[in-house]
């Protein structure tokens, strides 16, 4: 359960086969795109009953989409620390202020119809525990996916989203933290943006003057998602259509005939990436900006996570990026835009939607469920929120520039 989206997926219990995967957006955005908006809505008269509700509602059109409600005898669910508390009913009032500590940290096991998901008599729901603060469900998920948390390797993870977890493995301990990243890779808030549908444009490369574009389903681009606005940028910094500083430059500033593409506004330039009989998709500085302070986010928790955990970045040995979109990321786009350092580009495994992967690996193996409370118990939860360093390494990353 995402704050963006939410995903599920039906699963034969007897064999752990996975019968289909349906996804839909989040209606709790209504309430606001970020989760500190949702928590504040939540403290008012009404509406956390509405909220859960909602999001109840949108889990029981995606059962319904898959199975009859009968059908389905047990469920798990992952999401951050706020999805849960209001898949549950339960106030997440404590995490509006400082020291952000949830209602609950610990696995719950309820029964589904209790909260009004429609499932077979007797069914029982699981959700993931909290590691804390803003570090939740579906980061343990994730965790329970790569099967990590136990070993030895050093190891960093990428859950990429609204709320972003970043969690650092090395010496059989356990790092975690959450940063603020805004939807803007979920496409979230972009001008053109759209969820990675038929039609979404996931891939951009510059060869010379041109564009070469790649769209999911590989139809007439009408959008472009997380994994083609990162691609887009790298490709346009390398291609000097835009400054590190994220400026998009203006038409006479480039020398290539990419300056076509070029159009000002008072809001500053955008970059058109195609045109058709169908109308334009287009970059606008807004866009790029929304790109930079996600980034930013994500790149300086890294770093605080590796001075608190005393880790040297060569020292990490994979660096996993987990997120509904990442099965389609480049690495070398994800270092072009400095998201990552240059020299974790042969690192990167793409885990894709390891919470989802997690969550069946708990439906179906009480171990995992074990394995998944002993991680989340185990971890030490590293706060970003009025950090120094944090606010010193978001603004030394802000540029768009590998490093």
């Amino acid at each position: 359960m995402g704050s963006t989206t939410i995903v599920a997926s039906l699963v034969e219990l007897a064999t752990g086969r996975v019968e289909a995967t349906q996804s839909r957006p989040n209606p709790q955005r209504r309430w606001g795109a970020d989760i500190l908006a949702r928590v504040e809505a939540a403290s008012r008269p009404g509406v956390l009953a509405a909220m859960q509700e909602s999001v109840v509602g949108a889990c029981n059109e995606l059962l319904g989409r898959m199975a009859g409600g009968e059908a389905v005898t047990e469920l798990t669910a992952a999401g951050n620390t706020v999805m849960e508390h209001l898949l549950l009913g339960v106030s997440p009032a404590g995490l509006a202020r400082l020291p952000y500590r949830p209602a609950f940290r610990e696995a719950r096991l309820v029964e589904a119809r209790d909260i009004g998901l429609e499932a077979a008599p007797g069914a029982l729901l699981y959700t993931f525990p909290i590691i804390g603060g803003f570090v939740g469900g579906d980061a343990v998920a994730v965790l329970t996916a790569l099967g990590l948390g136990e070993g030895t390797e050093t190891a960093l993870v990428l859950d990429i989203g609204t709320n972003s977890e970043i969690m650092l493995a090395c010496r059989g301990e356990l790092f975690a933290a959450s940063a603020a990243a805004g939807p803007a890779f979920e496409a979230g808030g972009i001008s053109c943006g759209m969820t990675a549908a038929p039609g979404a444009i996931e891939d951009v490369v510059v060869e010379g003057d041109r564009l070469r574009l790649r769209t999911v389903a590989d139809v007439t681009p009408r959008g472009i998602c997380g994994s083609g606005l990162v691609a887009a940028a790298a490709a346009l910094v390398d291609a000097g259509v835009i400054e590190a500083s994220g400026r998009i430059r203006d038409a006479d500033e480039v020398g290539s005939n990419l300056s076509s593409r070029i159009r000002s506004g008072e809001d500053g330039n955008s970059f058109v990436l195609f045109r058709g009989a169908g109308g334009e998709v287009s970059l606008t500085q807004g866009d790029i900006r929304s790109l930079q302070v996600a980034k930013a986010a994500i790149r300086a928790g890294v770093e605080v996570l590796l001075r608190r955990a005393g880790v040297d970045a060569d020292a990490v040995g994979t660096v996993h990026v987990a997120g509904a979109f990442g099965s389609r990321l480049r690495p070398d786009a994800l270092a072009e835009i400095g998201l990552i350092g240059r020299a974790w580009t042969g690192r990167v495994n793409l885990a894709g939607d390891a919470a989802l992967e997690g969550a069946v690996k708990a439906l179906v193996s009480r171990e995992a469920r074990t394995r998944a409370e002993r991680a989340a118990a185990a971890a030490h939860y590293v706060s970003l929120s009025g950090s120094a360093p944090f606010e010193r390494e978001f603004i030394k990353h802000m540029d768009l520039c590998s490093g």
